[in-house]
């Protein structure tokens, strides 16, 4: 009787730390390479980013006026046509916008 309950006990502890284990697959660190905030890759092909989830991580780039060279943005998004045109605006624009964004700027060269 006694091992049957050991074995009970082992197995619901195998169930409970498999059902634990983590969603993430990848985590980018504030502060490594272009990172400005942390954000993670999860399993279902997500992206996290504090609290809020996004189903796109966009690659951005392009040339702002009067620079020299191009400037590469990474955003998480819940849409797929973010522009770089319009992060760009955003980060210029000397007035805050009064509609709420749906995408989080992470990463930028």
């Amino acid at each position: 009787m006694r091992k049957q309950w050991l074995m009970g006990l082992a197995l619901s502890l195998v169930l409970l730390a498999g059902c634990s284990a983590s969603n993430v697959v990848k985590t980018y660190e504030s502060g490594q390479d272009n990172v400005m905030v942390t954000y993670q890759e999860l399993k279902d092909g997500t992206w996290k980013c504090e609290d809020t989830v996004y189903q796109y991580r966009l690659e951005l780039t392009g040339t702002l006026p009067n620079a020299q060279a191009d400037s590469h943005y990474v955003v998480l998004s819940q849409r797929e046509d973010v522009t770089f045109e319009e992060v760009s605006q955003a980060l210029v624009s000397s007035m805050a916008s009064l509609e709420p964004v749906d995408y989080v700027l992470v990463e930028m060269d």
